[in-house]
Parts: C-alpha cells; structure tokens; sequence
C-alpha cells in the first residue's frame, strides 16, 4: 500500500441510496422479476425491498450482496462503484461529515464500498450510524493508499543480487 495524495472526498447520503433503489429496480425489470418475487428469493419481507426501491430505509451490505446474487449483478454495478485499483484494496479515511475528529480505515476497492463495509462494521459491533447522525448527514470517504504491484516494486527497487545476502567468508 503507497499513500496516495487525493483531495477528491465522497460525501455519501440520501443520494446513495437514490442511486441504489434506481439500479436494483433497473436489475430487477431487466429480469422480469416483480418486487414479491425479489423479496421470496432474497428472503427479505417484501416491505424491505419497497422500502428500498422508494428510497424510505438503508439497505445494508449483507442485503444487496442478496439481492445482487439473485440479480445476477454484482455489489458494485448495484452502489455505482469507481474502482479505484485493479489489483487489490484500497485504503479509506472514512468519517462522518459531523464528526470529524474520529476518522476511521477502511480497505476496500472502492469509496463507496468503504462506505458500506464501514457501516457492516458498525453494525457487527452493535452500533448503527442512524442511532447518532441525522439522517441528512453525510459520510465522507477519502482514498489514502492503494496497493503497489509488483511492477511498481521493480521500478523503484533494483533487483537483488543473491550474493548481497550472503556472508563473506571468514580469513
């Protein structure tokens, strides 16, 4: 992981969400699927699945890898995710828009990713962002790092002799 210089911030929000429900029913008309169907195959209440596509609750993490799999699309084609490196996880700043004195990491292979695994882990430890911010609120994700490859090693390192590591032979 190298640091990487970025003044660009996500302020994720109600758009988030606004942009989500537009693509999972997007999915879902494209498959011929109606909103009780989604819910039998996700296992979810129906009033989850249009309470999301109406924009009127959160869905989680564990929910739209759900309803992804039965859509046959992925998390990130569902949350308009700009991947930020190809060959691995990036490193987040993640912090809420209010708060920010109390910055947290988070790998992830895009912001809004970041965002959601950031909001899981809340949630494992019992916590919910709803419970302390206003729903109008945003949460602001900063790329810090992201992963070095190898061909980036072969550029800044020269490659190492074997004989460098060995000891030199005693007189």
């Amino acid at each position: 992981m190298r640091f990487y210089e970025s003044q660009s911030l996500e302020r994720i929000g109600f758009d988030f969400y606004c942009d989500i429900a537009r693509n999972i029913v997007k999915a879902r008309e494209s498959k011929g699927i109606t909103q009780e169907e989604l819910a039998k195959k996700c296992k979810l209440k129906y009033s989850r699945i249009s309470s999301t596509e109406l924009v009127k609750t959160r869905v989680k993490y564990d929910e739209l890898n759900n309803i992804a799999n039965i859509l046959n699309v992925s998390v990130d084609w569902l949350i308009d995710a700009e991947i930020d490196s190809q060959i691995g996880d990036c490193l987040y700043l993640v912090w809420i828009e209010d708060h920010s004195e109390m910055k947290f990491y988070q790998k992830a292979t895009s912001k809004r990713m970041a965002y959601l695994l950031f909001e899981k882990r809340l949630n494992e430890l019992g916590f919910s962002l709803t419970s302390f911010v206003n729903p109008r609120v945003r949460v602001l994700v900063k790329l810090v790092g992201v992963p070095v490859g190898k061909n980036e090693f072969k550029k800044c390192f020269p490659k190492l002799d074997k004989r460098v590591d060995e000891l030199p032979p005693e007189k």
